[in-house]
């Protein structure tokens, strides 16, 4: 049996500018996150004080739960679509 053509497949999947705007804010969210890391990791490396490695902590973990509410409202999105499969 020949496999679907991509515009086969294309046609039956809904994508909308929503999907596009999510996956656009969750990258942008995880960049910054990497971002962050990377600084905290110059600073680490340069030695940090005690209220810096706290204050590096706390910036860390706030942009880590940032970008993982735009993974989740992103995968949220495409589970609405039906592209991905709920989660149960």
């Amino acid at each position: 049996m020949d496999s679907p053509k991509a515009t086969d497949v294309k046609a039956h999947i809904r994508i909308c500018s929503g999907c596009e705007q999510r996956l656009t804010h969750a990258v942008n969210t995880m960049r910054r996150h990497c971002s962050q890391l990377a600084a905290a990791t110059k600073l680490a490396n340069a030695g940090m004080s005690e209220e810096e490695r706290q204050e590096a902590a706390a910036g860390l973990a706030d942009s880590f739960r940032e970008a993982q509410s735009a993974w989740d409202a992103y995968r949220e999105h495409l589970i609405e679509h039906g592209i991905l499969p709920s989660r149960e």
